[in-house]
């Protein structure tokens, strides 16, 4: 009997290691390169998000497009290998919404980028190597 509570412990232990270590591998945090095709052609947007469980936040840069003043993001959401957010854009003193959602396999991501005024654009998506 003893025996198999020290079996039934170790097992629990290494089940509960292994799930941390899947749930860390898990994640969209981290610093990601956008190629969004649009009809000007493709358009790269940088993104840095955090994560606290699936709620997901961050920012967003376009630095070839110097007429974007501002972008922000919210309603992220990463569940299921699927990462949904919001992306609140300002051009011109005027806001405007892309709704962007992606399946994320690791370090890679594939989507569509929805906008009211303009429809649905296709974009990848690879994660920054870090330092």
């Amino acid at each position: 009997m003893l025996r198999r509570s020290k079996n039934l412990c170790l097992a629990l232990a290494v089940a509960a290691l292994t799930a941390t270590s899947v749930a860390a591998q898990d994640s969209v945090a981290g610093e990601w390169i956008f190629s969004v095709t649009s009809p000007q052609g493709i358009i790269d947007v940088d993104f840095v998000f955090q994560q606290n469980g699936d709620e997901v936040t961050g920012s967003a840069s376009m630095p070839d497009m110097p007429e974007i003043e501002g972008a922000m993001l919210s309603e992220g959401i990463y569940e299921d290998g699927i990462l949904f957010f919001v992306m609140h854009v300002s051009v011109q003193g005027q806001w405007f919404e892309v709704e962007m959602e992606a399946d994320v396999d690791g370090d890679e991501m594939v989507g569509e980028a929805y906008m009211a005024e303009m429809g649905a654009a296709p974009f990848t998506a690879k994660r920054k190597a870090s330092d």
